[in-house]
């Protein structure tokens, strides 16, 4: 009986029902240690019916270090299934679930997932529940969170308990629940025939906090007033203490046989029973013990192969309670039994983790055993996990430096993983210990790189660059790359002369390699503002050194990185979208996150907001997926500037603050600078002039920690703006000079806009005039749609203030064509309004307003008309196919066609 739960259960009802329509998504149930998740949970699954198909796993302390032993649970059911992926993704699964050696990622592993449950639900929908998910392993984890954070628009739904929603989940929606209320903690008393006095009875539910598991097992131990006087007017501990001794008083009543059984039955993972047993009877467990425990009301399952406890926290306050001899000898019993079975199915690596459960002191041995796991798991996709087991291999390592080399290992695992929150106290527990130069430098190393994705940018750099010289000589390729990471964080921290102190380090890497060479100086002209014209991605690709064509990530992150900085941003983004396919087929997409960000950027600039609000969204899922705060600073920045663009006032500042709050710990100066200029350019809009000018400033000013030079460069029409309307043309003239003084050494195009724009802004008279004619035919000046339209608008704005309406309307007309098109709604908004004082009206455009593609509808419509099937279109998007014909299906009328081949003919820009 759930007591007090309607609402929670209905909550989870409602999400099941969704996932049936189509429209799944994710729920986290969050609590305290027998509040009722578990309860909730199979409450739910009852409810789901025959309509949907329920996957299940749960999360075991002792399975932590065993690479997708909860995966291997949930998708059982399914494999049936596993010939309908395309090869790679049954590559991927297969090793991942120990049937074969061949080697995966983890991410390649997620999509394989992903692309299994999306065929799994074509017919019936899916409610995936794992219960404890805080105690599975981190590799099922990471797989549910990443599937979690896709369902919407599939017929899946994923609900979890967990005790409390850290950063791993904290996007996602979650429910709490918290202790019974008196009414209801006193319906489940009376339930079990506890017909205590009114004062008594609210007494011992405060005492407990209404935990329901709590207020059950208090009923077993004797007469209310016995309870009442041992437990309430003595507890003083917290809960979990309150509640392990509770059980363990429970079970120190029990013959030494049972106890045995249920510790044995505790420390072992998959929940074999035949496991189980066998181990039990090599520590003489008789027969008998097993009837024992069970009809004792430990155990809620005892059905064939598997055995179950009949709550989690029974199982954990049983392990607790232990001594460590006693656990030590259960464990023992565990390994010499997996030992002795075949090997298949991952028997080995368990009974090895077993034995190292059991160790209680240095073993060379068991940890150069562990060592060897580590690498099989780290094949199949396991990171995260060759992370644990790394880390006990550690512990166990009889000498300082083996401790400190494991521990660099781990945490070096943990982080590729995407589990910074594993990796941070491995690598600080290994830099406490003493170790030889060459572990040294891959701390150093790793530290550099841990930093640059989740910590301060300026140390980041400080440390790649010193970690980069000190390889130049004996390893130049290792060496290249982590200056050119280190060029990445001093751009983010604005620090030129570090970055381009990088870009010539590269410059001098190259030895026999002209490749080098070559790179090094193309990257120093790129940061230096002077990029190569007429040098495309392509080019740069075909000229990589050796080293880095052998390694498909760096081969093609290069161009991506100097285009970025080039002078062609439609070029650009033409090699980025292909780097970016590339990648999600290859599973790499903790790079392909990195692209991402670069090309939201880029798309917000060009004016393909759609495209860029995709791409941002995409890229701040894979972010949230490897646990890049970095990262997802830098999305939310974009996604920031783009909701001020389109005049969404609170998104924007959500966004922007989100932003800011990750991004000015970590000296992101470029992430906090451009969600401050997304905040500027809102109260700028608005009319709120002074406040968008304070905002404003700070990008230029020194001490600042939203100061960022090229950003501040990029939002100088905005700012000069904010500064004449307030009034405080000294502070205006200082910004034009500044800029003005940087775009006479650069060779990019887009300044001449601004600088024309700006000394529009400054000027009187013909003066003026003349420099809003330039700034408009200025090159480049189709590649910024928004400062071409709102210039045109400001143009049009200071014809009418001198009676020259003719020519006001024509610019006001351009104006609300551009602005209009982008989705600028403010902006067009008021040109529309100047356009009418001026006597005009806008042009008449086909069409009807509502036919407006979604995003994904865009995505989708943009795929299919290249020809790709709804399998293709599903596998680039992650997307089911029956998601993707839904999209279809929506698009047609709004485009006015009938078939998938007039989409080739289609506007799609037009529409988007």
């Amino acid at each position: 009986m759930l007591y007090g739960r309607q609402k929670e259960l209905h909550s989870l009802s409602r999400l099941v029902a969704e996932a049936r329509a189509g429209r799944g998504g994710a729920l986290i149930v969050e609590g305290d240690a027998g509040v009722g998740k578990t309860a909730l949970l199979r409450r739910a699954v009852a409810a789901a019916g025959s309509g949907t198909r329920v996957l299940t796993c749960s999360g075991v302390q002792a399975e932590v270090a065993l690479a997708f032993g909860g995966l291997q649970r949930l998708l059982t059911p399914l494999l049936d299934r596993l010939p309908e992926l395309p090869d790679d993704q049954v590559t991927a699964l297969r090793s991942a679930l120990g049937l074969s050696t061949a080697p995966a990622t983890d991410l390649m592993v997620r999509t394989a997932v992903l692309s299994l449950l999306d065929r799994a639900a074509v017919r019936t929908p899916l409610l995936l529940v794992a219960d404890d998910l805080h105690w599975l392993d981190p590799a099922t984890a990471g797989v549910l969170l990443y599937a979690a954070r896709r369902l919407e628009g599939r017929p899946i739904a994923f609900l979890a308990a967990v005790r409390e929603a850290g950063e791993t989940t904290r996007d996602l929606p979650r429910l709490t629940l918290h202790g019974l209320a008196q009414d209801a903690a006193s319906a489940l008393l009376d339930e079990h025939g506890w017909g205590t006095p009114g004062p008594a009875r609210r007494a011992v539910a405060d005492a407990v906090g209404g935990n329901p598991l709590a207020l059950q097992e208090l009923v077993r131990l004797g007469s209310p007033a016995e309870v009442a006087e041992k437990v309430v007017l003595t507890g003083t501990a917290p809960l979990s203490l309150r509640l392990r001794e509770v059980f363990a008083e429970r079970t120190r009543e029990l013959p030494e046989s049972a106890r045995t059984l249920l510790l044995v039955a505790a420390a072992e993972d998959s929940g074999h029973t035949g496991t189980v047993l066998a181990a039990a009877r090599r520590l003489a467990v008789d027969e008998q013990a097993l009837d024992v425990v069970e009809a004792a009301g430990y155990l809620e399952e005892v059905s064939g192969a598997r055995l179950r406890f009949r709550h989690p926290l029974v199982r954990a306050a049983v392990y607790a309670d232990a001594s460590a001899r006693r656990r030590a000898l259960a464990h023992r019993a565990l390994a010499d039994e997996l030992a002795a079975r075949p090997p298949e199915g991952g028997q080995r690596e368990r009974a090895v983790w077993q034995r190292a459960l059991a160790a209680t002191g240095p073993d060379e041995q068991l940890a150069e055993a562990l060592e060897a796991g580590a690498a099989t798991v780290r094949r199949r996709g396991g990171l995260a996990v060759a992370a644990a087991v790394l880390h006990r291999a550690a512990l166990l390592s009889p000498t300082e430096r083996q401790r400190t080399r494991r521990l660099a290992a781990a945490a070096e695992a943990a982080w590729k993983s995407g589990s910074p929150q594993l990796a941070q106290p491995l690598l600080r527990e290994a830099l406490s210990h003493p170790a030889d130069g060459g572990t040294q430098l891959e701390l150093d190393r790793l530290r550099g790189m841990m930093e640059l994705w989740g910590g301060d940018q300026q140390a980041a750099t400080a440390r790649l660059l010193d970690s980069a010289a000190a390889l130049i000589n004996h390893s130049p390729g290792q060496a290249v790359t982590l200056a050119f990471m280190a060029v990445d964080g001093a751009l983010r921290s604005d620090r030129t002369d570090e970055a381009l102190r990088a870009a010539r380090l590269i410059e001098a890497a190259g030895g026999e390699d002209p490749g080098y060479a070559r790179y090094g100086s193309w990257l120093a002209d790129a940061v230096a503002g002077r990029p190569r014209d007429g040098l495309t991605p392509w080019q740069i690709l075909q000229a990589a050194p050796e080293d880095l064509s052998r390694n498909d990530a760096h081969r093609h992150v290069w161009p991506a990185a100097l285009s970025n900085l080039g002078p062609s941003p439609r070029t650009a983004r033409s090699f980025i979208l292909e780097a970016c396919d590339r990648f999600a087929t290859s599973g790499m997409l903790a790079v392909r996150g990195l692209l991402l960000s670069w090309l939201a950027d880029m798309e917000y600039r060009i004016g393909l907001w759609p495209e860029c609000e995709a791409h941002a969204q995409e890229g701040l899922r894979m972010a949230r997926d490897v646990g890049q705060p970095v990262l997802e600073a830098d999305l939310l920045a974009v996604l920031a500037l783009l909701s001020a663009g389109r005049g969404e006032a609170a998104e924007c500042r959500a966004y922007a603050e989100r932003a800011q709050a990750l991004a000015v710990p970590q000296g992101n100066r470029s992430a906090a600078g451009t969600a401050q200029w997304a905040l500027g350019r809102l109260s700028l809009a608005a009319g709120e002039y002074a406040e968008a000018c304070e905002r404003l400033a700070a990008l230029g000013e020194p001490g600042s920690p939203f100061a960022h030079r090229q950003v501040a460069r990029q939002a100088v029409l905005d700012v000069v703006e904010a500064q004449v309307r307030v009034d405080r043309r000294e502070a205006a003239e200082h910004s034009a000079w500044a800029f003005e003084e940087w775009s006479e050494r650069t060779t990019l195009a887009w300044p001449e806009l601004s600088r024309h724009g700006i000394r529009a802004l400054l000027a009187e008279g013909d003066t003026a005039d003349k420099h809003f004619q330039a700034a408009l035919s200025a090159p480049g000046a189709a590649d910024a749609p928004l400062a071409r339209g709102h210039t045109a608008l400001l143009y049009g704005e200071w014809l009418r203030r001198n009676r020259r309406e003719g020519e006001a309307r024509t610019q006001l007309r351009s104006a609300l064509e551009t602005l209009a098109g982008l989705g600028a709604r403010d902006e067009a908004e008021r040109a529309r309004a100047q356009l009418r004082a001026a006597g005009g009206a806008p042009r008449q455009r086909g069409g009807d307003p509502s036919a407006r593609l979604t995003v994904q509808e865009l995505q989708v419509a943009q795929l299919a008309a290249e020809g790709l099937s709804n399998r293709e279109i599903g596998a680039r998007l992650s997307l089911s196919p029956r998601t993707v014909g839904y999209h279809l299906y929506k698009v047609f009328p709004k485009l006015g066609i009938s078939s998938r081949s007039q989409l080739r003919d289609a506007d799609l820009d037009a529409v988007g």
